[in-house]
């Protein structure tokens, strides 16, 4: 994940125009961005814009896709014809599918979700403009030798301004030129995407998707300038074993595509796995460097432009499962499955936000020395259009996928102190590693504490096991402070790994909330009695007191409590309610 000192090497030089009616918006990003880049012009709606695009050159154009003066394709398209070389960058909110790929196909570089979240937004920059700079590396020394040549003419002989103003004219001609054309990528000088719109004339061909595996640790380990060569070796060596029917193209950075005409049966399998051969057999040479190149490719064939968008599809369902593999387009595979899954999630989730349908749900946990219910844990529930919850487990991943994760602990964490501000219970909040990597929650629960005069010793902090066992000083750090400051640690889903237990010492944890399954398995396996008993026995030892959670029914419930278990939750004691019970 990049943030603004990544983005702002690249960005430094360079102008941005930010198109969006929402003034709010509009402002934040426009100062956020002032930060980064060279020059930032902010148009309140599409007119205004298209006139700054009119008199002002721009590298980037971020712009939101629901002008209300005109559409979103029309608004690329006016700035396309101005500038056909502008990058750009389009915010929406609640697109469907068919309305999104009719925005990349009038050739923008990317998509971003509102609402815009920091992180994605730098990102999804930095990603762009890292490829961009592999092309503009090479026409820098020219475009700063004329610069030179601009400031000595200047000094010399001010009055020969036409020296001064061929000087810029050439300058602008390499500007305009940085693509050389739009049609021609300049580091591998093989034709572009913008050559392949055009070729897919929708006659029979297939398409092959060549996704380079793990070129971001190629650009680190070697540098920017070396990953350029072994990008020209590749090309070349692909080009060597290029059928007659077939053209390469150079799409982006790691990405190049083979399209096929008119391809017998399986030519396209048969020339894929000769591509994997070749690269596997021997690496490829740079300077005084090798190394062996892996591809995630994808394929698909018919016709039409919609060939790039599935055969890019099935190159990403390649790299999903490890990378080094061929996949074919497939609509009802698996991948595309969660795909589709991801993006209605996505949706739902931040439909639900609009509308206030994320829920907060409250599970008692019963002190089983006393019988007594002093303590909830806080759970997350969605709500539907039609009025159904939906627990976590369901969209929790697809939250991650877009950011979304801090997000929603905020909106949990604000609806729980407004339950708990006016009565004594104590109650726990589950927090994820994206919680902490943001570094925001110990001065966000202060600030709630204060608000709503709760004492932190109500409060406790569910970690999972996951951020136990990574260990790194920001993590412990603020997991430490956490605790420092009052608040209570419970280490979540305990039990299913040993190797935790060192960790639970560092971390000077109080409570243990065991493995659900450990749980649901007591039926059914005296084994897991033998390790919760063992559990029991190091949490006594370390002062560290034990709750069990999926506690279902009667005879789970007697049998964790005769193991002298110290608390316990789940629907035997009562199931999660929106009240306090």
């Amino acid at each position: 994940m990049a943030d603004i000192k990544d983005l702002f090497k690249l960005s430094q030089n360079l102008s941005l125009l930010y198109i969006d009616e929402d003034q709010d918006l509009l402002k934040n990003i426009t100062d956020a961005l002032h930060k980064v880049f060279h020059k930032v012009d902010d148009a309140s709606d599409a007119t205004i814009g298209l006139s700054y695009a009119r008199l002002n050159r721009y590298d980037v154009a971020l712009i939101d896709a629901s002008s209300t003066i005109m559409s979103g394709v029309q608004l690329i398209q006016n700035l396309k014809k101005i500038d056909p070389f502008l990058i750009i960058i389009v915010t929406v909110k609640n697109q469907s599918d068919a309305e999104r790929l009719e925005l990349y196909a009038q050739g923008i570089e990317a998509i971003v979700a509102k609402p815009l979240k920091a992180l994605t937004l730098v990102d999804t920059l930095y990603s762009l403009l890292m490829k961009v700079s592999h092309q503009r590396d090479y026409l820098r020394p020219e475009i700063e030798k004329l610069n030179e040549t601009i400031q000595y003419e200047r000094k010399r002989i001010g009055r020969f301004m036409i020296n001064e103003k061929k000087a810029a004219q050439k300058i602008k001609e390499y500007e305009d030129n940085i693509h050389v054309s739009k049609n021609i990528y300049e580091l591998t000088r093989l034709p572009s995407k913008y050559a392949l719109q055009t070729a897919l004339n929708g006659e029979k061909q297939s398409l092959l998707y060549l996704n380079i595996d793990h070129f971001d640790f190629i650009n680190s380990i070697y540098g920017m300038g070396k990953a350029n060569k072994l990008l020209k070796e590749c090309a070349k060596r692909l080009n060597m074993f290029l059928p007659k029917n077939g053209e390469l193209f150079h799409i982006t950075a790691d990405e190049f595509v083979i399209l096929l005409d008119d391809a017998p049966q399986d030519q396209e399998l048969s020339l894929a796995k000769q591509i994997q051969s070749m690269f596997k057999e021997a690496p490829v040479e740079f300077d005084e460097y090798t190394h062996f190149v892996n591809f995630s490719i994808g394929i698909d064939s018919g016709n039409g432009k919609i060939l790039f968008v599935n055969a890019k599809s099935a190159s990403k369902e390649s790299r999903y499962y490890g990378g080094d593999q061929i996949t074919f387009f497939h609509p009802k595979s698996e991948y595309m499955k969660e795909q589709r899954e991801n993006l209605y999630w996505i949706q739902a989730l931040k439909k639900a936000f609009d509308e206030d349908r994320l829920l907060t749900y409250y599970q008692p946990i019963k002190n089983c020395a006393t019988q007594e219910v002093k303590h909830y844990e806080v759970l997350c529930r969605l709500q539907d259009e039609k009025g159904n919850l939906i627990s976590a487990e369901k969209f929790i991943h697809s939250a991650r996928l877009v950011g979304l994760i801090t997000h929603i602990t905020k909106n949990v964490i604000d609806k729980a102190f407004k339950m708990f501000t006016h009565n004594d219970f104590h109650f726990s909040l589950n927090i994820s590693m994206y919680d902490l990597h943001e570094n925001y929650l110990l001065e966000f629960l202060k600030y709630k504490c204060e608000k709503y005069a709760i004492d932190p010793s109500r409060v406790y902090i569910e970690v999972v096991k996951d951020i136990v066992l990574t260990k790194t000083a920001i993590i412990d750090e603020q997991i430490l402070a956490l605790k420092e400051f009052g608040f209570h640690i419970v280490i979540d889903n305990f039990g299913s790994d040993a190797l935790i237990y060192n960790r639970i010492l560092e971390l000077k944890a109080e409570y243990l909330k065991l493995d659900g399954e450990l749980i649901r398995e007591l039926e059914n396996k005296s084994a897991h009695t033998i390790i919760i008993q063992s559990l029991i026995a190091f949490a006594k030892e370390g002062g560290v007191k034990i709750i069990a959670e999926h506690v279902e029914n009667e005879e789970l419930y007697e049998k964790v409590k005769a193991l002298g278990i110290d608390y316990m939750q789940g629907y035997a004691i009562a199931k999660p309610s929106l009240k306090l019970t």
